[in-house]
This record gives C-alpha cells, structure tokens and sequence, in this order.
C-alpha cells in the first residue's frame, strides 16, 4: 500500500459581501486553486509527485492575501483546468491501494466541499490526519501543532527553493515529518472525515476570542498577551502595527499584523474574574479587506486617530 500525503491550497471571494460570494453563499466557502501531493511506498520511500494548478470559476479574482501567501499569480492559473478535471486527474493518480494523509482536517474538509459543490461523485480513498499522530507522538493532543513547529522538532530544515504555502512543497515537507514518525503506520489509527464548512466556520478561522486571567490591567495591556495576539489563521504571534486606542465602550483596539495572513483588529476588554482578579477578553480578528492600499490607508488612519487621542490627552 502506498501513502499519499496531500496539500492544498484555496482561494476566497474578495469580501464577503460580493456578489461572487453571494450567489453561492456558503455552499462554496473557499474555492481550490491547487492541488499537490507526494507518494511514498510501504518502504516510506519517495517515488512520485502530483502538482495541479486549478482555474477558479466562481472567485475568478485571487484575493491579494493568497497571491502574497502562496506566489500564486492570476497568470499561472489561466490556463490551469478546472477543478472536475484537475480532479480526475488527481483521483487517476491516487489509485486505489493507498491511503491519503493530511496535516490536520482543513484540507479533506475543503477538498469535500468543492467536490459536493462541482458533482464530482467517484470516491476517494481513505483519509488519515497525521497531525493527530503527531500530537500523540508528542503528547500534546488538546493542541494542534503546526507543520513548522513539527518540522523544527525533528530537525528538518526548510529549503530555500522550496518555499511554505506552496501546496506541493508543503505536502513534501509533510512526509518528511512522516517519514521521521518512530511508528508511522501508526496513522492508521487517525481516520477523519470532512466536516460541513458554514459560515461560522469561515469566522473561526478568521477571528478567536480568549479569555485571560490578568493581574491589573494597566500592566497586562502591554504585556505579551496584548502586545503579541495570536494569528486565528495560523496561531503565530502577530505584531502591533498601531498601538491601541479606547474605544467609547470601554475596550481597547490595535491594529496587528501577521507576516502570512495580513492586517488584524485586536480588541481587550476587561472584566471583573475570580477572587479579586480581573479577565481579559482578547479577540482577534481579520480585517474583511486586505489589499496593500486599504492596509496602508487604514494604518495611517490609525495613526492619526492615536496622536489625536494622545493630544487630547495632554490638554487634559
């Protein structure tokens, strides 16, 4: 039996008040853009690889954050086939004395919509979540670790000519990390199926919500809880790009940056918790537009809105 570890990469509507979105609604949350997957043999030796660029034809437009993540041009992909071709192909390839693995569920979970979505029908063959036998392997099975952090953990280096959010060179990465797994067959015990992608699922991964146990609140505003938020996309730390401003509510807003997934709105409040102590509720969340001009534009807005507000301050 083989292994066929696969990655994808996705692209999604511009806002999601567009009229592309809009005439599809959530039965299409993302639309894929490429597919790339390595095979491995019962020996766990590399000995083929499949890389697909797919056309998109509901978000014709790549949306700027996927063009800078993945390298991903508008050209490289007019040409491509569409996705019931690419699929086939993909499927052909694949054969049926295998087992397909992925980094986590996002993957099969939008591969299982876009397949709903286009009437592609003919099954594929079993799928198995490598990142959960990873996350046993490590003992860390409430979290889900990232590929990165796995692969620093067994020393691989990334290559220069093999870049990340590249869904070839991702799905390579992954069976080296499979591949230095003591027990890899293992990850048969780690079967998954897709879950039903909603809209609310499209808002968690674009915004998280924490609630954190803090000491006085003039203190943990500029402690690493408010100064580096977590990306909700990928978990990294973000960094301030504008520091926070208060709000007429009570809370508090910055503007940070993730260097993979772009401009974010960081919002603590405080609230009165246990035994005297006060919680901070943290959210993150994307900014619905994410093109170079409206993040610049917005920066500067922020800027002035801050030296405005510290103005105000002094007077006072």
């Amino acid at each position: 039996m083989d292994y066929i570890v696969l990655d994808l990469e996705w692209n999604q509507p511009m806002s999601y008040n567009s009229s592309a979105y809009k005439s599809v609604g959530g039965r299409l949350l993302f639309e894929m853009i490429q597919i790339g997957a390595i095979r491995l043999n019962d020996q766990l030796e590399i000995t083929d690889s499949f890389n697909q660029l797919i056309q998109p034809t509901h978000y014709v437009k790549l949306h700027p954050r996927i063009k800078r993540i993945t390298g991903i041009s508008q050209d490289d992909l007019c040409d491509a086939p569409q996705f019931v071709e690419a699929a086939e192909h993909f499927r052909a390839w694949c054969g049926d004395d295998c087992a397909i693995l992925t980094w986590g569920c996002d993957d099969i979970s939008v591969l299982q919509q876009n397949l709903d979505f286009f009437g592609f029908s003919t099954p594929f063959p079993p799928m198995y979540d490598l990142q959960k036998l990873y996350g046993e392997l490590v003992q860390d099975t409430k979290n889900r670790t990232g590929l990165k952090s796995a692969m620093e953990h067994f020393e691989i280096e990334p290559e220069a000519d093999h870049p990340f959010h590249n869904a070839l060179n991702d799905a390579y990465y992954t069976a080296l990390v499979f591949k230095k797994c003591p027990k890899p067959e293992d990850v048969l015990r780690f079967s998954q199926t897709a879950r039903k992608l909603t809209h609310e699922e499209r808002t968690r991964r674009t915004e998280k919500c924490d609630v954190i146990r803090v000491g006085r609140p003039a203190e943990a505003i500029h402690g690493k809880h408010a100064k580096t938020p977590p990306c909700p996309v990928c978990g990294h730390r973000c960094e301030l790009a504008a520091d926070y401003i208060a709000k007429p509510d009570g809370s508090q807003q910055a503007l940070c940056v993730c260097g993979d997934h772009g401009l974010f709105f960081c919002t603590v409040k405080f609230q009165k918790g246990e035994k005297g102590r006060k919680d901070m509720v943290r959210t993150v969340s994307m900014a619905e537009e994410q093109n170079p001009a409206y993040v610049s534009t917005k920066l500067i807005q922020w800027q002035n809105k801050l030296a405005a507000q510290q103005a105000a301050q002094e007077e006072a």
